[in-house]
């Protein structure tokens, strides 16, 4: 049977594999939750989330742009021309997407940014966005 790990516990394992090899999902799965930074099913514990150790993507509903960048910090190296408030949250045009799928296969972006981009995406395209590591 294959585990399906919450989506910080993925993002940590593909981290963590850059500095140790040995590390397995399990290992960081319950090492964040015996610190007290998951819950059970892997959602960020309030404490996580008060202290910074893990960061909220939630989107308000008829966020400002300048909410939205400070959200997503990714994005404010993008012309703001490309971004519009559709159905109360903001989208981008194809063309940055594009642009920005092939920055992301050349790994331009860096850890964080990629983080951001992540969460960006996560549930707005159906395809997987390349993941490196």
């Amino acid at each position: 049977m294959q585990i399906i790990y919450p989506a910080l516990i993925e993002e940590a394992y593909r981290h963590s594999k850059k500095f140790d090899s040995s590390l397995t999902k399990e290992d960081i799965y319950r090492h964040f939750y015996q610190a007290g930074l998951i819950q059970e099913n892997g959602d960020p514990t309030e404490a996580a989330l008060s202290e910074g150790y893990v960061k909220d993507y939630t989107e308000d509903w008829d966020l400002d742009f300048e909410g939205f960048l400070a959200l997503y910090p990714v994005f404010k190296k993008f012309d703001a021309r490309h971004f519009k408030k559709i159905d109360h949250f903001w989208e981008m045009d194809l063309t940055l997407q594009e642009n920005i799928l092939d920055q992301w296969e050349h790994e331009a972006f860096s850890d964080e940014e990629t983080i951001d981009l992540t969460a960006f995406f996560e549930d707005r395209l159906s395809t997987e966005f390349p993941t490196h590591g």
